[in-house]
């Protein structure tokens, strides 16, 4: 029948008797020799860690052809396992009432005697393989006595025949399995069920083993009830599940089982079935914890499958190495004021958000917050737009952030990250790349980020400070490719940065002037106004100052009209405001305010305290020479590192108590951004080129003070490995970078020197 039919008809007589507690399940099965023999009744009753009935074939093939056991069925219900071990005790003390009951069915149905109720025609082969069904023993024995029988019949005569014809008759009864009558046996213990049928003695045997020797039949029906029909199961045997299945003892296994059945209702207690639930309400429960157990492996799944994702995204991100536009981001948000809003309304954003503009340019002076406006521009569309929203910050103080390599890069893994449509591309480049041991040319970068894209359907690209480039050819040409390409019409492009030569030629032939946008210097002054009155009424070093209302209106009007466009000036001046000690030292301040970025500079420059002069030239050397940025306990090694001839070393007492500190040194001229771990940046492109004009920040001088800085903590620092990694933060800088910065200094004498030593 199968276990899956028997599940479809307990369900129903269940749903159409509602009443019902339990059931018997009473038919035929296969014995496992020599614990059973033919017409011996099994009982399914828990043993070890089973309960009762397995399903054999129910489980998963591995990946190396093993199949292993999953799930497990319901244990048989109380009244009638308690019933079985009372008749247990009773067939003990008093012994069966089966062949009673099959007297009586005798005497009733006399037709039903020849194979219902008499077994003693019946043969019993026991077989040992599939091959012999006699044992070999018994041959060669029946085979010894006919010989010993011919000698005493030649040498006695006929009385010894015929004595010894009646005694080879036994044994050749014997040989041949006759069956003599006897009582019925009863055995308790595991039944195995499955939905195929199990017809040779190896398999049988290997599912014996399999379940440490506790299997005591099989059959293929009670799988399919334990878990929709609380029963118990009661199987009369009818062959050895081997190649030799008999068909003459099916009708006697059946009736004893049946007989076992009736005699086991005898010992049922009414009370007892009273006490038990309905099945229908069991298998409600069982079927409300199965929906549950469903659940909970569909979340489990769904997790699993979560974190598998995530390890392979994690292994696609090492391979990459993608520079994270993120950190800029949160950057510039927090220069950002409420405003900034005149773009986002101006007619031409708005053409280009439609999509009837493909790309826009905006370009702008140092200083005038083009990478502000870029966040706004990101967060607007973030807040109303379904669509993938891509971004790259290039940015002078990270060099992985300067390369046309390093923005594809970036913009791959969020293609990646972002949408199941681009990632079979990357997977597959990964797999190509001898799954990551390989590094992937810019060129085939170039080509995987196009069909990433082409597998989109909207896509908004914003690319930042392109004039902070160190392969602004580079760049401009894979924008040319990009723009040019059909296939791509569905990719909407915002570029910013200063409008310097190469990009003042390039860019408007080939997006068209009327996409090309200079930041209105109008609206700039308007948002640096409404931004220095909210830091008046906001910045702490403001409101907690007891300003008067005509210094309050002189920095709103000196700074706020003053600016020129220059987001960058008004910032400077308001931190040099805020430093201010009095009233007076403000009012000085704002009578003397620097023209320009350049001057306010030199000024800032000139006000760092003699004491910390030479450390904070030190630390704006690594800034602008550095190839990525410092992070803060970098810093606080390098200002406690002195390389002066008379007292050069690393003093750990000269480490910074508090890593703020560090913004005392260079006031204005740096600035914190919090990446994956906080990290020292200049605080602008334009302290940059300042710096650079000057000769302490020139390619040799600077390397010569870092690579001996470098050089001379390495040199006063020891340890094992872990312990450099927890206690000199800037070890791994020093020695993966000194040769590098040592190579520009055209081999300085000091240098040599303590290299040699």
């Amino acid at each position: 029948m199968g276990t899956n039919p028997a599940a479809t008809v307990a369900t129903s007589m269940i749903n159409t008797f509602q009443s019902i507690r339990f059931g018997l399940m009473v038919g035929i099965g296969g014995g496992i020799p020599p614990k059973v023999n033919l017409g011996d009744v099994v009982v399914s009753q828990p043993v070890a860690d089973y309960h009762g009935v397995i399903q054999w074939d129910m489980g998963k093939l591995e990946w190396d052809g093993r199949f292993v056991r999953t799930g497990s069925l319901n244990r048989p219900p109380n009244t009638p396992l308690n019933a079985s071990n009372l008749l247990k005790s009773n067939h003990e003390m008093y012994g069966s009432q089966i062949n009673e009951y099959l007297d009586d069915v005798e005497k009733r149905f006399p037709r039903l005697t020849p194979r219902y109720t008499r077994c003693e025609a019946f043969q019993d082969p026991l077989l040992v393989s599939e091959i012999s069904q006699t044992p070999r023993e018994v041959y060669f024995l029946s085979w010894l006595w006919q010989a010993i029988i011919a000698s005493i019949a030649y040498l006695l005569g006929s009385w010894a025949i015929n004595s010894v014809k009646s005694e080879k008759v036994r044994l050749t009864d014997k040989a041949e399995g006759a069956r003599a009558p006897r009582e019925v046996r009863v055995h308790y213990g595991l039944i195995a069920s499955g939905n195929k049928v199990v017809k040779d003695s190896q398999s049988r045997d290997l599912l014996d083993k399999l379940f440490g020797g506790h299997l005591l039949c099989v059959e293929m029906e009670a799988a399919g009830l334990m878990n929709d029909f609380p029963c118990i199961v009661i199987r009369g045997i009818c062959d050895y599940a081997d190649s030799g299945k008999e068909k003459a003892w099916q009708e006697y296994a059946a009736a004893v089982a049946a007989a076992y059945a009736k005699e086991l209702l005898g010992c049922v207690q009414p009370s007892d079935v009273d006490a038990e639930d309905p099945a229908k309400a069991i298998l409600e429960k069982v079927q409300e914890q199965i929906e549950c157990v469903q659940q909970t492996t569909a979340a489990t799944r769904v997790t699993t499958d979560s974190i598998r994702s995530d390890l392979h995204t994690n292994k696609i991100k090492r391979w990459l190495c993608p520079p994270d536009p993120s950190s800029n981001a949160s950057h510039a948000r927090e220069l950002r004021h409420e405003g900034s809003v005149w773009l986002l309304e101006s007619p031409v954003f708005q053409a280009w958000h439609s999509g009837s503009r493909r790309q826009l340019w905006l370009h702008g002076l140092a200083g005038c917050g083009k990478s502000v406006l870029s966040t706004t521009v990101l967060d607007h569309l973030a807040k109303r737009d379904d669509n993938l929203i891509l971004s790259f910050f290039f940015d002078f103080s990270d060099v992985a952030k300067q390369t046309l390599e390093g923005m594809l890069r970036s913009l791959a893994f969020q293609l990646y990250d972002g949408e199941v449509e681009s990632a079979n591309h990357l997977d597959t480049l990964f797999q190509a790349h001898r799954n990551g041991s390989d590094q992937p040319t810019t060129k085939v970068l170039w080509s995987i980020v196009f069909r990433m894209l082409v597998a989109q359907r909207k896509v908004y690209i914003v690319l930042d400070a392109l004039d902070e480039s160190k392969t602004r050819e580079d760049v401009l040409e894979w924008i040319r490719d990009m723009v040019s390409r059909p296939e791509l019409v569905h990719v909407q492009l915002l570029l910013t940065g200063r409008p310097e030569s190469e990009f003042l030629r390039d860019i408007p032939p080939l997006i068209g002037k009327e996409n090309s946008l200079g930041l209105d210097k109008k609206a700039v002054n308007s948002d640096i106004r409404s931004w220095v009155t909210a830091q008046l009424s906001q910045r702490r070093d403001f409101t907690e100052k007891p300003l008067s209302q005509n210094v309050l209106e002189g920095i709103r009007t000196k700074v706020g009209d003053g600016a020129d466009g220059m987001f960058r000036w008004a910032f400077c001046q308001l931190d040099t405001l805020a430093r201010c000690p009095h009233e007076e030292a403000m009012e000085e301040a704002l009578q003397s305010l620097p023209r320009d970025l350049d001057k306010t500079y030199e000024r800032m420059f000139e006000n760092i305290p003699t004491k910390l002069k030479n450390d904070a030239i030190r630390l704006l050397q690594f800034l602008v020479h550095s190839k990525r940025p410092l992070t803060l306990a970098e810093v606080k090694e390098v200002i406690a590192t002195k390389i002066e001839y008379d007292s050069r070393g690393f003093y750990m007492k000269r480490r910074l108590f508090c890593e703020t500190d560090i913004l005392a040194y260079c006031p204005s001229l740096v600035t914190v951004v919090q990446a994956d771990v906080k990290e020292l940046h200049l605080a602008h492109f334009s302290v940059k080129e300042y710096l650079l004009e000057h000769d302490y920040f020139r390619a040799m001088t600077a390397s010569v003070s870092i690579t001996m800085t470098c050089l001379t903590y390495l040199t006063d620092i020891d340890g094992s490995e872990r312990e450099m990694k927890e206690h000199f933060p800037m070890a791994r800088y020093a020695a993966e970078n000194w040769t590098s910065h040592a190579a520009s200094t055209q081999t300085d004498g000091e240098i040599m020197g303590i290299t040699s030593t």
